[in-house]
Formats: C-alpha cells, sequence, structure tokens
C-alpha cells in the first residue's frame, strides 16, 4: 500500500479557533500518526507543502485510509476552509502525487 501525506498547515486550519482545551483534529489523526511520524515535502520546498505521514496503526487498514482521506476532502475541509484538504499519494518510485477526490 503506498504512503499517504495530509498537509499540515490544511490540519491547522480545522483546528476551531474558540476551543484551544478541545482538539477534535487531533482525536481524529491519533491513531493515523505515530509519535514517530515523519514528514515531507511532497510538492516541492514550499512551506504550505509540508505534510505528515500517516503511519500509525490505524493507516495500515487502507479502507480507514480512504474513508479519511474523504472525510478531509469532501466534508471537514469544505465546511470549515471553503476548500479541500490536500492530501497525498507516494509513487512507485518517490515522488508524490495529490489525490483529488
Amino acid at each position: 500500500m503506498p504512503r499517504i501525506a495530509v498537509n499540515v498547515c490544511d490540519l491547522t486550519e480545522l483546528v476551531p479557533k474558540k476551543s484551544e482545551a478541545f482538539n477534535p483534529v487531533a482525536l481524529l489523526m491519533r491513531n493515523f500518526c505515530s509519535e514517530s511520524s515523519t514528514r515531507t515535502e511532497p510538492m516541492g520546498r514550499r512551506w504550505d507543502a509540508i505534510g505528515v505521514v500517516l503511519d500509525g496503526p490505524a493507516a495500515q487498514d487502507k479502507e480507514r485510509v480512504e474513508a479519511l482521506v474523504k472525510l478531509l476532502q469532501t466534508s471537514l475541509g469544505p465546511r470549515y476552509m471553503g476548500r479541500r484538504v490536500r492530501c497525498y499519494r507516494e509513487g512507485s518510485r518517490g515522488g508524490w502525487s495529490e489525490i483529488r477526490p
């Protein structure tokens, strides 16, 4: 299964501004990321293209990863940011490409 990364800047935009004590995005991502999750620069060296690689226990289940990507791109992103959350898939030769809904 190819590795998947989620854009860090987009994840921070999903955090509710009013509630600093409760972070639903952190709860959502908890099992998808591990303490040693790596970050990547999937779309070059632009500062807003840094992603966190999903490598936690839940990231081993292809259906759960696909459901997370779909939730971020078609529901949470449009609702809270006005656009989809950028997610990336690693190619067979190591490059990254953006996942489109």
